[in-house]
């Protein structure tokens, strides 16, 4: 039994590098298709282990970030703007709705079959009526990870 076995899939060769690159291209793209321009949360994409195979071949990239500064309103506006873009800029939204907290958060999750990425995407509005506890915002986060990837024959993830 391989590694792979348990993925359902063989992971793609792929430079670390090239995977972290893909990451902030595509975080980037994200933000643009939002227009709307607020701050950002540190920091970039990282390596992260890929379930329970070989931490030294295997790895994926996770990228988690949000925008915030800006009205529940404007938020909003770039959120709808962000759904009605994404199909026809190389994802694929596969799921959409809401969670299961108090809130009932709006989310929306879409793939990058091209790059191998996955993105989800909530909004995140600081409800009426409700007091922010301190450095509490309302937002829009973004939650990115790859498929797995294996590094070049010889060469290891760190």
């Amino acid at each position: 039994m391989s590694d792979s076995d348990d993925l359902g899939y063989t992971p793609e060769v792929r430079e670390t590098r090239r995977s972290l690159e893909d990451a902030g291209k595509l975080s980037s793209q994200l933000y643009d298709l939002m227009r709307l321009k607020g701050k950002v949360t540190p920091p970039g994409p990282i390596l992260d282990v890929c379930g329970d195979m070989d931490a030294d071949r295997y790895y994926k990239v996770r990228h988690s970030w949000s925008i915030y500064g800006r009205s529940d309103k404007s938020l909003t506006k770039a959120w709808e703007r962000l759904k009605d873009a994404l199909p026809g800029n190389g994802w694929k939204i596969t799921g959409r709705g809401r969670e299961s907290d108090a809130y009932k958060t709006p989310y929306l999750q879409a793939d990058s079959r091209e790059k191998k990425f996955t993105v989800r995407i909530t909004l995140e509005l600081v409800p009426e009526g409700h007091t922010p506890a301190k450095g509490e915002e309302s937002g829009i986060m973004f939650s990115l990870v790859s498929a797995c990837f294996q590094v070049p024959e010889g060469k290891t993830v760190h």
